[in-house]
């Protein structure tokens, strides 16, 4: 990466020249609409990168060197004010272009304000959405999450910051596949790409079988709380405030080819820069309590910096404070212009975040336990923009980023199981165990230090002719993920035993993850050129890009393609492929040794002197050499028809999963001598011997594998309107059907409970699980808009359409069987039915249909935002204000089973802007 970039500082000083016969100006005067005044420090883009800032007298001058006849984004962007954007045409009769803005505040006094996602028609994707900064402050969101609810496909809950928040894209699955779904989602943040790679907060899931975090689900007053750990999922969105974000961009189908390690899509969030008023958000809704500020300052003509501060506060309810999540956090942002014609623009991001869970013991509360999570993270990030041309670039961007933090989980509990035997021998082989007391305390830990180093650079340079415009970009990126934290922290001779039942796998073991020392890197290349014109007399937008990777020594190359055609004045037809990876994470790669007790004498006679346990241990060094990223395959298609104040857009879609991940059991022989006790003694253990016999152990040997695969189809569909000023309102209406089948491509095991030494059939062998679900639902939107008085009342109606479950029968036969040597052999299928098969047969499983619950329902939100004068904004927000909550029934007993829709939730938000 280093060598890149020094390449391309020598081509930029070396090859600095006027490529380009002819150069475009766009001229103006920035000015504000309330006072008429002129506004400096405005910051006024050109397509994606070139860019400059208004003067003193709100002016500003753009320069592309171009031959190219285009259609260019003329993007005008202050802090505090609402973002314009305008569409001009450069043509080479004309070469200077003046274009004037006036700039609104960002409050309910202006003539539109919008409350609801939108198409982002200047993306690379398709069909990605944009959040701008009115929909933020509409929003009343206290995470990213909440948020992220106003996208198609999503549902509007109530907020709940007592559990990690991730989010799945254009899915219905549940269980391993919604995991995989939600880890290989990126989210992005100034150019910093934020993820769960080095996220190790979890239990060896070779030893549960599946990935858990260390406290599991938490159960209180009739709720159940998971930390916010997500070993193997999605970021937890909980960490990221929304106040101080200027835009985001969702993006659920094929991203450009810029962005990597990501399988599902991306969010990609910029945050507030630049001059800015002081802004003060206090909000309070039930048990959650929100406090926002933020203020930019101009320092000079190049430097500014923008500093906020968030603090959140939340329980699951007023009365008692048995658990609670707390966010604390802040972050500065320094902008730099370099030079007298301020052609490099520098920005240094710090940002400090803390989050806790925390779960205390309540006397009343039947167990003693306690749950603790805490996160404390850094982030520094530089991203350095060059406004220099070549004959190579017009222009390119360097990005170094480093992610930081300090995790600590922990869990205390007072256990009652009785005295059972226990080992915590951390090598392979027999060795003498103990017995633990019949109640004790047990406290475990987990203190990760995940680490994150990035860097990157993209190049820029717009080809073409007067009919058809190339904007060719090309770049490198570099990923270091690692985590040398204390690592696993407990003893294992008091293990977390809450009954007199014993696992094999039931006795974990301690790891440190810097003697582990897990790490991996990544890096990447791409190009994508962006190609823009007219076919038979019609505007088109093609761009095809290719990205390849190297992931834990894996390549990996990624087509990508998103194309759209204006069929008609009002008629756009689009689609788009594309093909993506997701590397593992270190959970995946580095999960630890597996343990497998296998008792050999248990003698107790309730004296400990004058006991035995005999165990062997068997130990499975982690071996991921099997494990490779895992891939998503793309394929879109749609329509959009806009005329006028309307807006029509349907998208249909097919996602095939292949590769996720999953914990997976081999089973293999292991031959043990048979012990037993030749003398008892007083006072001392029993001496014993080895016989002359052995006996056969089967040993599980699990490990983590590509075994999960889902596809995924459907289709969104999307109307809006712009505001009709006649009644003051605007429109829109999102459905979204999704429809998800999973398969896990692995054998079940299940052993013989009747199995005698000699019997050739020690484990029946049956087929892989396979289930299939969908849901449809819609939201409306109606919101009524005074610009005159200020006020804003917005109406949600949700309709849950659809939603069903579906398993798939089971034959009773096997599909294989595992002799005494656990050796596999597969049974032809013509021959499954033979008779000699009839002892592994199995009960049939017929397939099943749920549909739950078996009728429409709706849900009803409501909001209303008043500007009480210039810079105070009062907002009161209600979900469920209505309090829809129909009863769900057992379709066949007819049994209750809860009702539908969460209670309603309300709450209130000042805002301060001076």
């Amino acid at each position: 990466m280093i060598k890149l970039l020094q390449i391309a500082l020598i081509l930029t000083f070396l090859n600095i020249s006027s490529a380009f016969s002819q150069q475009y100006i766009i001229n103006g005067k920035v000015t504000d609409a309330g006072s008429k005044e002129t506004l400096p420090y405005v910051t006024v883009m050109a397509g994606q990168n070139v860019y400059a800032l208004t003067d003193d007298n709100g002016r500003y001058e753009i320069k592309i060197n171009s031959n190219v006849a285009r259609t260019i984004t003329l993007t005008v962007r202050l802090v505090g004010k609402k973002t314009e954007r305008f569409e001009l045409e450069l043509n080479p009769s004309q070469m200077v272009v003046r274009k004037d803005v006036v700039l609104q505040d960002n409050d309910n006094y202006m003539s539109e304000v919008v409350v609801t996602a939108k198409r982002d028609d200047d993306n690379v994707s398709v069909s990605a959405f944009k959040l701008g900064k009115e929909v933020i402050d509409q929003s009343q969101a206290n995470s990213l999450a909440e948020l992220l609810q106003l996208i198609p496909g999503q549902g509007i809950q109530n907020p709940d910051l007592q559990s990690g928040q991730t989010i799945n894209f254009r899915s219905a699955n549940t269980g391993q596949s919604s995991l995989n779904n939600s880890f290989g989602i990126s989210i992005v943040m100034n150019d910093n790409q934020l993820n769960n790679n080095a996220n190790m907060q979890g239990r060896n899931p070779t030893q549960t079988g599946n990935f858990s975090s260390l406290g599991g689900g938490t159960g209180f007053r009739n709720s159940s709380f998971e930390g916010g750990e997500n070993p193997a999922g999605g970021f937890d969105l909980r960490q990221i405030a929304v106040g101080n974000i200027e835009s985001i961009e969702v993006i659920q189908g094929v991203a450009s080819a810029k962005y990597g390690d990501l399988s599902n899509g991306a969010v990609i969030i910029e945050t507030s820069a630049g001059k800015s008023p002081i802004n003060v958000s206090i909000r309070q809704a039930r048990a959650d309590q929100n406090f926002q500020v933020s203020k930019g300052f101009q320092l000079s003509d190049n430097h500014s910096i923008h500093a906020n501060i968030d603090y959140l506060y939340s329980r699951p309810n007023l009365r008692d404070e048995v658990k609670s999540f707390k966010r604390i956090g802040g972050g500065l942002m320094w902008s730099a212009f370099i030079g007298k014609k301020k052609l490099i623009k520098n920005t240094l991001d710090l940002r400090y975040n803390t989050t806790l869970d925390d779960f205390r013991i309540d006397p009343d509360f039947a167990s003693e336990r306690v749950v603790y999570y805490e996160r404390r993270g850094q982030t520094i990030s530089n991203r350095t923009f060059f406004n220099l041309k070549s004959m190579f670039f017009d222009n390119f961007k360097v990005n170094f980023s480093y992610n930081g933090s300090y995790d600590y989980a922990f869990t205390e509990q007072f256990v009652n199981p009785g005295v059972l035997p226990v080992t915590g021998f951390l090598g392979e082989g027999i060795n003498e165990g103990t017995y633990h007391p019949s109640s004790y305390l047990t406290m475990r830990a987990i203190e990760g230090r995940p680490l994150n180093l990035s860097s990157r650079i993209d190049f820029e340079k717009i080809l073409g002719n007067n009919k058809t415009s190339h904007n060719l970009s090309y770049g490198a990126s570099y990923r270091f993920d690692g985590n040398f934290g204390a690592g696993r922290i407990f003893d294992p001779t008091r293990p977390l035993r809450t009954s007199a039942s014993i696992s094999q796998f039931g006795n974990e073991r301690p790891l440190s993850f810097r003697e582990t020392n897990p790490f991996m890197e990544q890096f990447g290349l791409y190009v994508e050129d962006r190609i823009s014109g007219n076919l038979f007399s019609r505007a088109y937008k093609f761009t095809a890009g290719l990205r390849l990777d190297n992931q834990i020594g894996n390549w990996s190359y990624s087509p990508r393609i998103n194309a759209s055609y204006k069929v008609g004045k009002d008629l756009l037809i689009y689609g788009g492929f594309g093909l993506s990876f997701k590397a593992p994470g270190l959970i995946h790669l580095f999960p630890g040794p597996q343990f497998q007790d296998i008792p050999l004498i248990n003698y107790f006679n309730g004296r400990e002197a004058e006991s035995l346990f005999l165990v062997y241990t068997y130990q499975r060094p982690n071996d991921a050499s099997q494990l490779r990223p895992m891939s998503t395959r793309q394929r879109e298609v749609g329509l959009k028809y806009k005329k006028g104040i309307f807006d029509l857009g349907v998208t249909a879609f097919l996602n095939n999963s292949n590769n996720g991940f999953s914990v997976n059991s081999n089973w293999v022989p292991l031959d043990i001598p048979v012990y037993e006790i030749t003398e008892l003694r007083e006072n001392q253990k029993p001496i014993y011997q080895p016989t002359s016999e052995s006996r056969r152990y089967a040993v599980a040997q699990r490990s983590i594998l590509n075994r999960s695969n889902d596809k995924s189809y459907g289709f969104e569909f999307l109307f809006s309107t712009e505001k009709i000023e006649s009644i003051n309102s605007s429109f829109q209406f999102m459905m979204t059907y999704y429809d998800s089948y999973f398969f896990a491509d692995v054998l079940q095991y299940q052993q013989r409970t009747n199995y005698q030494l000699g019997d050739p059939f020690w484990f029946a062998v049956y087929g892989g699980t396979q289930s299939q679900s969908g849901n449809a639902k819609g939201l409306f939107t109606v919101n009524h808009h005074i610009s005159k008085l200020g006020l804003i009342m917005t109406l949600r109606g949700e309709v849950f359409l659809y939603n069903y479950i579906r398993s798939f029968p089971s034959t009773d036969r096997a599909v294989g069987y595992l002799d005494e040597n656990l050796d596999y052999f597969e049974i032809p299928e013509n021959e499954r039915d033979n008779p000699i098969y009839d002892v592994m047969s199995r009960t049939e499983q017929r397939g099943q249909y749920f549909r739950e619950p078996n009728f429409v329902y709706y849900n009803a939100h409501f909001n209303m935002s008043k500007n009480l004068g210039k810079g105070v904004r009062f907002t009161f927000f209600a979900n469920n204000f209505l309090n829809i909550r129909p009863e769900n029934l057992d379709r066949t007993t007819g049994v209750y089973l809860g009702l539908l829709n969460q209670d309603p939730y309300f709450g209130l938000e000042l805002k301060f802007t001076y």
